[in-house]
């Protein structure tokens, strides 16, 4: 029944005025277009994607930490960070990127990547490339990537091509980000 009226809500979020019409024309109609309209929704759309509650992840005080400048240990922090980050994905960063999650190990902090099926068919893309384009969009001065040299990790860019079924990293030095 939830997913019933996921579909009935996204339609009125993207068709208000033609349901609108159609009930000002008559209750009849309207309910039947709406019913008409969701059956075919169901059929061919997946899920729509409802807004996830940060209740249901974090606790009050691990969101007072992760929103505020209270001052936290740079651990806990890049901990709460990557909980967080993953929390907020998927993410389409592009055509064929979608930021999947973030992790903390012991000596990185990694930002997991998917490559979608369009990757294979463009062939091997230069990683010398993206990781260039990376370092030069990254704000090192941020506090995010200031915690992470302060830990001692390396920063991780792992993509992910589900076709081939393999990985690769953009790795990115305590070095190269301190310069």
């Amino acid at each position: 029944m939830k997913k019933v009226f996921s579909h009935i809500k996204r339609l009125f979020r993207k068709f208000w005025f033609f349901l609108f019409f159609a009930f000002a024309i008559s209750p009849i109609i309207g309910l039947g277009v709406l019913i008409i309209a969701t059956v075919l929704s169901m059929t061919l759309f997946s899920d729509p994607i409802d807004a996830k509650d940060p209740a249901d992840y974090f606790t009050e005080e691990e969101l007072r930490k992760i929103q505020s400048d209270e001052d936290v240990d740079d651990e806990e922090y890049l901990t709460l960070l990557a909980k967080y980050q993953s929390y907020e994905c998927p993410v389409k960063v592009d055509q064929i990127t979608t930021w999947t999650s973030s992790e903390v190990t012991k000596d990185s902090f990694i930002c997991n990547y998917e490559i979608n099926d369009r990757w294979h068919r463009y062939g091997e893309i230069d990683m010398d490339v993206v990781k260039s384009n990376i370092i030069a969009q990254i704000d090192k001065k941020g506090i995010n990537v200031q915690r992470i040299i302060a830990t001692n990790r390396n920063m991780i860019y792992r993509y992910w091509n589900r076709q081939s079924e393999t990985f690769e990293d953009v790795v990115l030095s305590i070095d190269e980000l301190r310069s």
